[in-house]
């Protein structure tokens, strides 16, 4: 286990040790994970006990339900990348530096170009094994023939670079290749270019070498003409772009942050807030209007009796002595307040205002509690109306009718009636013509 990790060390040492600046080194993008704190928004359900109609004076609890949201926190882990340099396609490292591989040994020669050995003279072939001539294979056979690819009669050395040919008198014309042949000046493209002159790139949704392989991205994003690479498009990451922004991200790379207050986060192109129910506005900073509610504020309230909304989830707030989903029911008799909560104490069977339990006297009765009678020759509501009984005649509190003395009758006790006294007691007098 020590040796391995020693081994990735120093894997990883010399890969930093390469000049991104060396034409024979490519770069390419590594993807690594690392552990996150991110927020998001938990929706709660909170139960608020109401009470409900029963016994006077001991309400019982009806369970109201509504929905709150509270912004949490959760590990999580985020994708991100990193440029990292390797050989081109053809080259190997050596001592921090890139330098050509040949496939099959260059026996009497050196490895100069990916697959292209430079014999000694005396030596040619594709690996400087066959020995005919003075310059085995790049040129003529016999002495004093014009040589191509070398720099003299003797075949010493090759030609000097970006140039080819009979006595290396021809310029290579490569942009962007990793070598160019001395002998007919062929260019070996770097990854990502084409052409005879590698001055063409890769055709959109190629990559590498000679442009033979396609890219592997979703979303429609391009991908690196010399790595693949894929180059997410905005709003997604992941080597093949298939994974999107996480929450609380936006963008190209998912580089930038969202600019939300209350919000489940934000649209992973544009960085366009989600605002949470009951918020709006571009930041998510401003409350829903008086009667809307919901995501985006498009829900009317429905609440009545002059209630108030809740901008999340669209529950009410009763007005004291209201009562219902809705607030539609006025408090029964007997409760007033909020959630009609209290008791009224009122006396003689008289009612209460629900909103602020205020008692409302029953007919022929006054005072704070309805607890005083109305006062002599005063009846009705609030004794407010004046008896007109006469003759002495009292009147009932609550309805106003005439109680007469002795001797009088009548609606207003206004008819006299006359009376005989006899051994055995009162009577009537007898009627005339009887």
């Amino acid at each position: 286990m020590v040796l391995r990790a020693a081994a990735l060390a120093m894997h990883v040492w010399l890969l930093a040790a390469l000049r991104p600046s060396d034409p024979n080194v490519c770069s390419y993008w590594e993807s690594f994970t690392a552990a996150v704190k991110e927020s998001y928004t938990k929706p709660h359900i909170v139960s608020s006990p109401e009470p409900c109609p029963g016994v006077l004076g001991s309400p019982m609890p009806c369970a109201h339900q509504r929905i709150v949201y509270r912004t949490e926190y959760r590990q999580a882990v985020r994708t991100d990348y990193r440029r990292r340099y390797q050989c081109c396609l053809g080259y190997y490292e050596s001592r921090d530096t890139c330098v050509p591989r040949c496939s099959q040994e260059c026996v009497h020669g050196r490895c100069v170009a990916p697959e292209l050995c430079q014999c000694e003279p005396g030596w040619r072939g594709a690996d400087c094994s066959s020995g005919e001539g003075p310059c085995g294979g790049l040129g003529g056979t016999r002495s004093g023939d014009p040589q191509l690819g070398v720099s003299d009669e003797h075949c010493s050395s090759l030609c000097p670079p970006d140039t080819f040919g009979t006595n290396c008198s021809g310029r290579c014309s490569c942009q962007h290749a990793l070598a160019c042949s001395p002998l007919d000046g062929s260019c070996l493209c770097k990854e990502g270019w084409h052409g005879p002159d590698c001055s063409t790139p890769c055709p959109a949704g190629t990559w590498g070498p000679g442009c033979n392989r396609s890219c592997d991205c979703a979303r429609g994003g391009p991908c690196d003409p010399q790595s693949g690479t894929c180059r997410c498009p905005p709003g997604w990451q992941g080597l093949r772009c298939l994974q999107p922004c996480p929450n609380g991200t936006f963008g190209g790379g998912c580089g930038q942050r969202c600019d939300c207050a209350h919000a489940d986060g934000c649209d992973a192109v544009t960085g366009e807030c989600h605002c949470l129910p009951g918020w709006m506005g571009p930041q998510c900073k401003q409350s829903c209007p008086q009667g809307s509610w919901g995501r985006g504020c498009r829900s009317p309230c429905s609440c009545r009796n002059g209630a108030t909304c809740s901008p999340q989830d669209g529950s009410c707030t009763c007005a004291p002595g209201f009562r219902g989903p809705t607030c539609q029911r006025p408090c029964p008799p007997g409760r007033y307040g909020k959630r009609c909560a209290l008791s009224c104490s009122c006396a003689n069977r008289s009612s209460c205002h629900p909103a602020n339990g205020s008692c409302l006297c029953a007919p022929g009765w006054h005072g704070p509690r309805c607890a005083q009678p109305c006062t002599p020759g005063t009846w009705g509501d609030a004794c407010a109306q004046r008896c007109l009984c006469r003759h002495g005649g009292t009147c009932d509190p609550a309805q106003g009718t005439c109680r007469c003395p002795p001797g009088w009758t009548g609606t207003l006790c206004a008819q006299g009636r006359a009376w005989q006294g006899t051994p055995r007691g009162l009577h009537p007098p007898t009627q005339p013509g009887r």
